[in-house]
């Protein structure tokens, strides 16, 4: 990271910054910026549903900027106007109950189903359709698109699992720990059945992204199943499939790469100017292994 080359930790210019950081980290914190890449992901996730119904080998698509954006703008509003404000959406935040995670799961099925509508994108379909070809088959492509949001639903529900192990940072030595490993068997090895799921539906539903992103995601949870355990696992676990899902929605979705990428940079840098650590990163912490549980 760049920023750790012009403001060193424990710097002067470090501490001089790390006041006002300070400040706007803990407005970023009760806003739940972080719970943004979520939230988005989901959604754009519906919005690849609908390209794919156009056109089954569509590829690095900037067309439909402007209402991928908006939709990212009305996600937003929805989570810092309804889902934090109401507690609604909580995820990492703590361990949810079993009503919570499928609360949680029906919003982010809801999130898909809100990308994926497009009415402009359907009627397009039906006019570009051959002449000859039967109106009822524009319905049962439209409904078969509909059925491919449950690959993404699952992928989520078993993302979310991994959440079930709250993480908590030692500011002193800017260490992450596990608050508790109680359940592991349990959460990991459902989280590995829903990806697998994910896969399978991705395969019968002819769905490359999912299909594949579930492929390359997979075994991050069987690592942190069947490896002794130890943070840096749950680390990999919890953010590296959702950047794999984000990254291949982008194959497609390209425009989707400027609002993550803003917000990626804006977050990690306030929280280095705040305490010292890069996260949200695609590294994990290796120093003082021994102090990490």
């Amino acid at each position: 990271m760049l920023l750790e080359k012009l403001v060193p930790i424990n710097s002067d210019n470090h501490k001089e910054f790390q006041t006002l950081f300070e400040v706007i980290g803990q407005r970023l914190d009760s806003q739940g910026w972080i719970q943004l890449f979520t939230l988005w992901t989901l959604t754009v996730s519906g919005i690849v549903l609908t390209m794919d119904l156009g056109d089954r080998y569509i590829y690095w698509e900037w067309g439909g900027w402007s209402t991928g954006l908006a939709k990212l703008g009305i996600t937003t509003i929805f989570f810092n106007f309804v889902l934090r404000p109401r507690r609604m959406w909580s995820l990492g935040d703590k361990v949810l109950s079993n009503k919570e995670l499928a609360s949680h799961v029906f919003i982010g099925l809801g999130l898909i189903g809100f990308g994926w509508f497009d009415p402009t994108a359907f009627l397009d379909i039906k006019s570009s359709a051959p002449y000859d070809a039967p109106l009822s088959q524009s319905y049962v492509d439209t409904l078969y698109s509909l059925l491919g949001i449950l690959p993404y639903a699952t992928s989520f529900a078993s993302c979310a699992l991994i959440f079930q192990f709250k993480l908590k940072l030692n500011l002193e030595n800017r260490v992450w720990s596990v608050v508790s490993w109680e359940q592991k068997l349990k959460f990991l090895s459902l989280s590995i059945f829903l990806m697998s799921i994910t896969i399978i539906l991705g395969i019968a539903l002819d769905d490359p992204v999912v299909s594949t992103a579930g492929a390359v995601s997979i075994p991050f949870a069987i690592i942190a199943l069947i490896w002794p355990s130890h943070v840096r696992h749950l680390q990999r676990a919890r953010f590296y499939p959702l950047f794999i899902f984000a990254m291949f929605l982008c194959v497609r979705a390209p425009w989707f790469l400027i609002p993550l990428a803003i917000l990626f940079f804006s977050i990690r840098t306030v929280n280095y100017l705040r305490y010292g650590i890069v996260h949200p990163s695609f590294g994990v912490d290796f120093l003082d292994e021994h102090k990490q549980v």
